[in-house]
C-alpha cells in the first residue's frame, strides 16, 4: 500500500470516528471546540510523516503532515528565551533532551565557532530529527549528537531503539547545562558531578519531577533559582533557570 493510499485510509477512519458521535446522538461532544482536533491528534496525527516547520525561529521537521500551521514562535519559548539570555560566545553546552533540536540549534548559534554543544536524545526518531535540524540551520560542525539516554527514561515521545544510557557522572563538564528530559532531571540532577554556570531545567511534575523537588537538588548543588516560568502549570510543568552562587 502507498504512503497516499494508508494516509487516505487513516482520514477515511477518523472521519467515521467522529461521524459516530452524531451518528450516537453525542452532538454535543462533536459542536464542543476542539473535538475534532482531539479525534485528529489521537488517532491520526501520530501516524503522519513530519514535515519542516518553524519553532521559535528554528527551522526544522517538527510539524506534522496536517496539522493547521507550521510556525510556532512560541515554541519553548521558556527555554530559548534562557538559553539566548545565558549562553555566552565560546560556552560549552549540554542539552539532554534533544526534542526537534531547537534549543541545540539556538545553544550552536550562540556559541559561536569558539563554542561547542553536546545534545542527548534517547528517542530514536527524535534523535534523526535533531541531526536534520543542526543540517538544515548549518551547525553541524560544532554539535555533538549522541543518542543516548541520560539517568532512566521516565518518558520518551518514540521508541528509543538501540539508544545507550548514559549515567549523569558521565555528562563533560560545560558552562550551560539545559535539561528537558520528561522526568529524568531529578535522576540527573541528584547523580550531577559537573559544575556548570547555568542550569536551564523543565520540571514535569506529571512525570514524577516536581517543581520542589528540583528546587531542592539545585539548592543543595549551590545553585539559585533566578528566573522561573510557566510551560503548562496544570501539569507542574515549569522552566527554572539557576546560577551558581558565587
Amino acid at each position: 500500500m502507498t504512503e497516499c493510499a494508508q494516509v487516505t485510509g487513516m482520514l477515511g477512519s477518523v472521519t467515521s470516528r467522529v461521524g459516530s458521535a452524531t451518528d450516537d446522538g453525542d452532538t454535543d461532544r462533536v459542536d464542543q471546540p476542539g473535538t475534532v482536533q482531539s479525534v485528529y491528534n489521537r488517532f491520526l496525527r501520530p501516524h503522519l510523516p513530519y514535515k519542516l516547520s518553524t519553532h521559535n525561529g528554528v527551522t526544522a521537521r517538527g510539524a506534522k503532515l496536517f496539522d493547521f500551521t507550521d510556525r510556532f514562535p512560541e515554541y519553548e519559548a521558556a527555554i530559548i528565551d534562557s538559553l539566548r539570555e545565558r549562553v555566552r560566545t565560546g560556552d560549552d553546552v549540554v542539552v539532554v533532551g534533544g526534542g526537534f533540536g531547537v534549543s541545540s540549534v539556538v545553544a550552536a548559534n550562540h556559541v559561536g565557532e569558539t563554542g561547542s554543544v553536546t545534545t542527548y536524545e534517547g528517542g530514536a526518531d527524535q534523535y534523526g530529527l535533531v541531526r536534520e535540524a543542526l543540517e538544515l540551520n548549518g551547525v553541524t560542525d560544532r554539535v555533538d549528537v549522541e543518542h543516548a539516554i541520560v539517568g532512566s527514561a521516565v518518558s520518551l515521545y518514540t521508541p528509543p531503539g538501540d539508544a545507550r544510557v548514559v549515567d549523569a557522572t558521565e555528562l563533560p563538564a560545560c558552562d550551560v547545562l539545559e535539561m528537558d528530559c520528561e522526568g529524568a532531571e531529578l535522576d540527573v540532577l541528584r547523580n550531577l558531578e559537573i559544575e556548570p554556570r547555568v542550569v536551564v531545567v523543565e520540571t514535569h511534575a506529571n512525570f514524577g519531577s516536581p517543581e520542589g523537588d528540583v528546587r531542592e537538588e539545585l539548592d543543595r548543588l549551590g545553585y539559585e533559582v533566578v528566573d522561573r516560568e510557566a510551560e503548562i502549570a496544570e501539569d507542574g510543568i515549569f522552566v527554572l533557570t539557576a546560577v551558581r552562587d558565587e
